[in-house]
């Protein structure tokens, strides 16, 4: 395919808001019908939690132990970033921290590696739509690693694991790889794929399940202040230093979040 300018890319974004509530309620009524609820809080369950070190889901792991007394697993991707050590530097210190916090319901760390996106042929994406869409598929991959890990470890722990969580917010709420829509759907596909209809992979800050009054980034740092958690210790930039480089878009939407919750 000719690469597109970036316009291109925001008008397909435009396209795909159109009937998007729609859609999301398409899935919903797919998967009340055949079991009863499109998502159930899994309270006092064992959950797999994707983590990635930044503002967003260092908060739900302290929503979803306080609010439901989740057992929580905290699932890392190695996946080949260049922010790598530095991101896996902010999972270690915030696991710690957490086991100090919930002793009961931080149960484990698992960190898997693997290249997300593949580097095979990676030097022939277009710039631009990876700037405007991100990676194809990126997030669904990293979802599906989840739902496995999800069967394996509830062999491991000799109980049912039936919930993935993932980290989007409302700030999310346009993107095709992120947002709720795409989170939905990988409800529906783990369901099918899997064989039984008791999975469910949710976004609870972006549905607000918690109902603490907020679900964009700006009411995480608001959160994570009130309640005592070090959020600046958390990691979003995309860069390979020490110190965030202050101008890659995970950095921009974090300072404006920063700026914001004060």
């Amino acid at each position: 395919m000719v690469p597109q300018e970036e316009a291109y890319w925001f008008n397909q974004l435009k396209a795909n808001a159109q009937g998007y509530n729609d859609r999301i309620d398409t899935i919903k009524k797919m998967l009340i019908n055949k079991r009863g609820y499109y998502f159930e809080k899994p309270e006092g369950e064992h959950v797999i939690l994707l983590y990635s070190g930044g503002v967003d889901s260092t908060t739900l792991i302290d929503l979803v132990a306080s609010k439901w007394n989740a057992k929580i697993i905290l699932l890392y991707i190695r996946r080949g970033s260049r922010n790598q050590q530095y991101e896996e530097n902010a999972v270690d210190f915030f696991y710690d921290f957490y086991k100090n916090r919930y002793p009961d319901n931080i149960i484990d760390l698992v960190k898997i590696e693997t290249d997300v996106p593949t580097r095979v042929n990676k030097e022939y994406f277009d710039k631009n739509r990876r700037k405007v869409m991100g990676y194809p598929m990126r997030n669904s991959i990293m979802w599906s690693l989840g739902v496995s890990q999800a069967v394996y470890l509830g062999e491991k722990y000799e109980t049912t694991i039936r919930t993935v969580l993932v980290g989007s917010v409302g700030d999310d709420s346009d993107s095709p790889e992120s947002g709720y829509l795409s989170v939905l759907s990988m409800s529906l596909h783990a369901c099918i794929c899997l064989g039984t209809w008791n999975f469910q992979v949710n976004a609870p800050l972006m549905d607000n399940s918690f109902k603490v009054g907020g679900m964009f980034k700006k009411d995480l740092v608001a959160y994570c202040r009130q309640n005592d958690i070090p959020i600046e210790k958390s990691r979003s930039c995309f860069e390979a230093s020490e110190e965030p480089c202050g101008q890659c878009l995970a950095c921009i939407h974090r300072m404006k979040a920063f700026q914001e919750a004060k």
